[in-house]
């Protein structure tokens, strides 16, 4: 336990370091916010799908595929599509339009792009971006809460403290530099963690054999991919949850800043691939984790807390530790992304739009308050544990709805203005938070209704007000020049 203690701790001092190392490098605000547009293609593409994925990959997908067996293919199925589709047709659009439009946020970057004058676009888009990213973080303090008491036999409370903690730390020193080379770090550790865990395992079971025939005896429904289901509309519901996953994506605002922060737009393509790759063999160690995880231990009270059990099952005690250094990056890593992004809404906001003669280092310092305050209140909602896997899709539902269809929409259509894109961003949200406390989540997953009502609702918003103005038509046509010109 010693030795464990030891290795997880040395992974916490290596996040404080490379805060400490962009502290003093961030000092502006691009530097802060975006990390000065200078991350390389590795670092663009891991820290893209660490944050993205976060404790949900170890700890809920997991639980999900031990609860589901091959139903789970669906998610993985929208996870990866979801994936490519989002770095092929948003990544090297929204790169070149956020330099078109000097925009160093997402905020920011709707304001610009609908020639909103009055803030109103940019302070609703915000204000509905901190919500999500307070759910979103509260999911993954959760997630270190329930690791470290696995693990550690550390109280739930003092686990979700510990986790707070570290997270501010080195975001809060750093701003995004720091959280883009921890997640190249930590996205590193997850993907070996995911790929060698269920690979060991299998090899000292003795292959798959017993495990499948144990499976299909108890269940035979395991392994089939509507999970047994004879009734058309269950099935249809299992099939649409997992692939709603995918649509998701395109409201990610914490991946759609990593691609904003990539250095040249060239280097998209290459990103591509790393990130597809990463995301496939990743998603699949994890399903295997649940599965392998069903035959082993076929009692578990929270499933979720399966890959914990296995590795302290079936490895040294030695090893403890870097599992919880696994699990505790892929947590970090997206909590770490979610409160720079809130706090960068924030900045550009509040501040830079109602304070417009503030100069760019008071900015800095008050997107660092707006870090630990923003941790704050997702800690306030973790103090009451639930099961990550729920908490996460919730979120992400509320982030794809509300701006999936304005961010494909604003780069792809020059009709577009502020009042559809209020009424989509607020549609969105209500729609998805209206679904799932009705409890028609049991039927269809809420980012689908969600997503449906907001894209009808930007048309709409849009057409009744009499589209775009020339102007804004004006220079979305200068960015798509710029396009054709770069040969996109």
């Amino acid at each position: 336990m010693v030795i464990s203690a030891i290795i997880f701790v040395t992974y916490l001092l290596i996040l404080i370091a490379i805060g400490v190392v962009t502290y003093l490098r961030a000092k502006s605000y691009s530097d802060y916010t975006l990390a000065g547009r200078s991350n390389n293609k590795w670092v663009t593409a891991l820290s893209a799908e660490s944050s993205d994925m976060s404790g949900w990959l170890l700890m809920g997908l997991p639980g999900a595929a031990y609860v589901s067996g091959f139903s789970s293919i669906w998610i993985i199925i929208g996870l990866i599509f979801g994936t490519m589709f989002n770095w092929i047709f948003i990544a090297n659009r929204l790169r070149i339009a956020t330099e078109t439009y000097n925009a160093y946020s997402i905020t920011e970057y709707f304001e610009k792009r609908l020639g909103d004058k009055t803030g109103t676009v940019s302070l609703v888009s915000g204000v509905a971006i901190i919500v999500c990213m307070i759910i979103n973080s509260s999911a993954e303090i959760i997630g270190s809460g329930k690791l470290l008491n696995a693990t550690f036999g550390l109280d739930y409370n003092v686990g979700i403290v510990v986790g707070l903690v570290i997270v501010v730390a080195y975001t809060f020193m750093g701003g995004y530099m720091a959280v883009s080379w921890s997640n190249l770090f930590q996205g590193s550790i997850m993907f070996l963690a995911l790929l060698f865990v269920p690979l060991i395992v299998v090899v000292k079971i003795g292959g798959m054999g017993e495990a499948v025939d144990t499976l299909y005896k108890g269940w035979p429904g395991f392994f089939q991919f509507l999970n047994g289901e004879t009734n058309p509309l269950s099935a249809l519901s299992i099939a649409l949850g997992g692939l709603g996953v995918g649509i998701c994506y395109f409201g990610m605002v914490h991946v759609l800043t990593c691609f904003m922060s990539i250095k040249h737009s060239s280097e998209i393509k290459d990103s591509t691939l790393i990130a597809t790759s990463w995301v496939s063999i990743s998603t699949y160690g994890a399903v295997m984790i649940g599965i392998l995880g069903a035959f082993l231990f076929p009692k578990m009270d929270d499933p979720e807390q399966v890959f914990f059990l296995m590795g302290s099952t079936y490895f040294s005690p030695s090893m403890l530790g870097l599992f919880a250094a696994a699990v505790m990056a892929a947590i970090l890593s997206s909590v770490s992304a979610y409160v720079i992004v809130a706090a960068a809404a924030f900045g550009a906001n509040v501040l830079r739009h109602y304070a417009r003669d503030i100069d760019e280092q008071k900015v800095v310092r008050y997107e660092r308050g707006a870090v630990v305050v923003i941790a704050l209140l997702a800690f306030l909602m973790s103090l009451r544990p639930d099961m990550v896997f729920t908490v996460a899709l919730l979120a992400a539902a509320g982030l794809g709805s509300s701006f999936g269809p304005l961010v494909i929409f604003s780069l792809y259509s020059k009709n577009v203005n502020k009042t559809g894109a209020i009424a989509s961003i607020v549609t969105g949200l209500v729609v998805v938070i209206f679904w799932y406390y009705s409890g028609l989540s049991a039927h269809l997953y809420e980012l689908i209704p969600g997503f449906l009502f907001s894209c009808l609702a930007l048309w709409a918003g849009t057409v009744a007000t009499g589209g775009a103005s020339p102007e804004t038509v004006a220079i979305y046509e200068s960015f798509t020049s710029k396009l054709k010109r770069a040969g996109h």
